[in-house]
């Protein structure tokens, strides 16, 4: 870790976990100056060999941690996280929430959500926000690593949705 220095507090972002049950663990880092682009073909490779599509390079090396060493991982668009501020917490039951595939999703008040000091930017450990993804457009990034408790998240993960219907 000595080879690790801040160079500025220009992009300091507040971090709020308000349930810790859920989320005992949450750690972030903001990285300004990125280039979004292609991912190099070892790593579009890689990722299609576990039935991963490349979004972009910032994306698919987050896609790639988790494969690799297990860490699921998270990258927002900095600039896009309002108040500079997120916060892990439920959200009423719902709330609306669009996610990065563009599909309105009601919130049950167990969704652990990732969300900005205003609204939810994502669905913990389950799927991103279209409002807060990194695009072609993004330069500051703030990346997210964290611990969900995995029943929470697979309670998630596994509930109804406008596109998937309940089970009889």
């Amino acid at each position: 870790m000595d080879d690790f220095k801040v160079e500025n507090h220009n992009l300091d972002i507040d971090v709020l976990v308000e349930d810790t049950q859920a989320c005992p663990r949450y750690s972030g880092v903001t990285v300004s100056g990125v280039k979004v682009g292609e991912s190099p073909a070892w790593l579009k490779n890689r990722l299609a060999a576990v039935g991963i599509r490349s979004i972009n390079n910032i994306v698919d090396i987050t896609n790639y941690v988790l494969m690799e060493v297990g860490q699921p991982m998270h990258a927002f668009d900095a600039d896009k996280i309002t108040g500079k501020k997120v916060v892990v917490k439920c959200m009423p039951e719902g709330t609306p929430f669009i996610t990065l595939d563009g599909v309105e999703r009601k919130l049950n008040s167990r969704n652990l959500m990732i969300c900005n000091a205003e609204e939810p930017m994502c669905i913990a450990g389950v799927f991103g926000g279209q409002k807060s993804g990194v695009t072609m457009e993004t330069t500051n990034v703030f990346l997210e690593s964290a611990y969900f408790n995995p029943t929470s998240i697979r309670k998630t993960s596994k509930a109804p949705t406008p596109t998937s219907p309940s089970s009889p």
